[in-house]
C-alpha cells in the first residue's frame, strides 16, 4: 500500500495525530502484555514459525515463506502453512487451499504459495481455526504429520501460541517515522522488535550494513539480508511458456503491481534495462478486464507472480499471449551463522 507523506517525515499531520498513536501504541503494549504473561493454549503438537512485520503494507513476507518452507522440506520436515485469506471474500472459514482454489475466495497469496509449495494450507480470519483444520487432514492423512506450521502474517494475533517469530522488513521503507497508527505506518511500538526471534531486511544488498543507527533497538536481535534475484519470465495464460529475463531489454512495456511497495518491482524492471509505463494497484487488488482498456497488445504487460494469480483468467478467456510474470527467487543472506542453522537450532524440541 502506498504510505502517506506524513508517515515518512514528521509534518503537522504527524503532530495532529500523535495522541491517537499513542493510544494505538498503549493498547498494542498492553495486548502484548497479557499475551507474554496468559499464552494461549497450544492448537497442535507441530512447531509454529510466525512470519509477520510491525509496519502496515507488504515487506516481503511471502516469497521468505516460500524460501523457508523449501528450505525446511529439503531438511526432510512437513510443513503446513496458515493465513487470514486476506483479500478472500468466502462465506464460510476456514478453508483448505490448494492450486486450483479461486483468489477471490481465499486470497491470492495463499493461492501463490500452493502453486509454488504443493504442501497442506487453511486459511481463516481466525488463525486458531486454520491450524485445526490442518490438525483435522493430519487424521484423514496418516501420512501427513506435521513437523512445522507456517504462519503468513499474524504477528500481533496473540489468540495463537508460536514458538518462532520473525520480522520482515522492507529495507526502502523501513520504518517511516516510527510512529504508531495513524500518525505512523507502525502497528506496534519499536520495542516489539526486541521480543522477536530474528529480523530480515528484504532488500539490503549485502555489501550494505544494517541501519543500526537508527535502529537500535533490533541490536539483540538475529539479523539477516534477504533479496529477489529474477529468474525468468512466464507468460500469465501458461506458466510452462518462459523467456530469459532480458527477453524484454531495451524494449517499451507496460507494467502492473497490486502489492505492498509497488515501486520496488517497477525498479527491478528499470534495473532488467526496460522502459516500463507503470501502473500501480492496491495491494491484493482484484484484477478486471476494465483495469487493462487502452492497452496496446502488442505491447508486453508485465507484471508479479501475485498479479498473475489473478489475472489467470482475463488472460485466458481473452487469449493475452503477450502478458508475462516475473519470477523470482528469494536469496538470504545467511553469513557467519547460517539463519537455516540458527533456526533449526530453536525447532529441536
Amino acid at each position: 500500500m502506498s504510505w502517506p507523506v506524513f508517515w515518512t517525515h514528521n509534518t503537522w499531520q504527524t503532530k495532529l495525530l500523535s495522541p491517537l498513536a499513542k493510544l494505538v501504541c498503549w493498547e498494542a503494549s498492553r495486548r502484548l502484555n497479557k499475551f507474554q504473561q496468559l499464552p494461549p493454549l497450544r492448537q497442535t503438537q507441530a512447531k509454529v514459525i510466525v512470519v509477520g512485520n510491525i509496519v502496515v503494507g507488504g515487506s516481503g513476507k511471502t516469497p521468505f515463506i516460500i524460501w523457508l518452507t523449501l528450505q525446511l522440506q529439503a531438511q526432510g520436515l512437513n510443513v503446513g502453512i496458515i493465513s487470514r485469506g486476506y483479500g478472500g471474500h468466502s462465506k464460510t472459514w476456514p478453508l483448505l487451499v490448494t492450486a486450483e482454489s479461486d483468489p477471490r475466495l481465499v486470497g491470492d497469496e495463499p493461492v501463490l504459495l500452493a502453486k509454488q509449495l504443493g504442501c497442506l494450507i487453511a486459511v481463516s480470519p481466525k488463525r486458531p481455526q486454520a491450524i485445526e483444520l490442518l490438525n483435522q487432514q493430519e487424521w484423514l492423512e496418516s501420512q501427513t504429520k506435521l513437523d512445522v506450521i507456517i504462519c503468513d502474517d499474524g504477528l500481533q494475533h496473540y489468540a495463537m501460541a508460536r514458538d518462532i517469530e520473525v520480522v520482515l522488513i522492507d529495507a526502502q521503507r523501513q520504518f517511516g517515522n516510527q510512529r504508531c497508527l495513524p500518525a505512523g505506518p507502525l502497528r506496534e511500538p519499536m520495542s516489539r522488535l526486541n521480543q522477536v526471534d530474528f529480523c530480515i531486511w528484504n532488500g539490503l544488498k549485502a555489501d550494505k550494513e544494517y541501519p543500526l543507527t537508527s535502529v537500535t533497538q533490533v541490536t539483540k536481535v538475529a539479523q539477516f539480508k534477504m533479496n529477489l534475484a529474477p529468474v525468468c519470465f512466464r507468460q500469465v495464460m501458461n506458466s510452462n511458456e518462459t523467456l530469459t529475463i532480458d527477453a524484454f531489454a531495451n524494449q517499451s512495456a507496460y507494467a502492473i503491481a497490486g502489492i505492498g511497495n509497488p515501486q520496488r518491482f517497477f525498479e527491478t524492471l528499470q534495473e532488467l534495462d526496460i522502459s516500463i509505463t507503470s501502473h500501480p494497484f492496491a495491494d491484493h487488488y482484484a484484477y478486471r478486464l476494465a483495469d487493462f482498456s487502452g492497452f496496446d497488445d502488442e505491447k508486453p504487460l508485465l507484471m508479479t507472480e501475485k498479479d498473475a494469480v489473478k489475472c489467470i483468467e482475463i488472460a485466458k478467456t481473452h487469449q493475452k499471449t503477450n502478458w508475462w510474470y516475473l519470477e523470482v527467487a528469494s536469496i538470504c543472506d545467511e553469513g557467519d551463522n547460517q539463519l537455516l542453522t540458527q533456526l533449526l537450532q530453536q525447532l529441536k524440541p
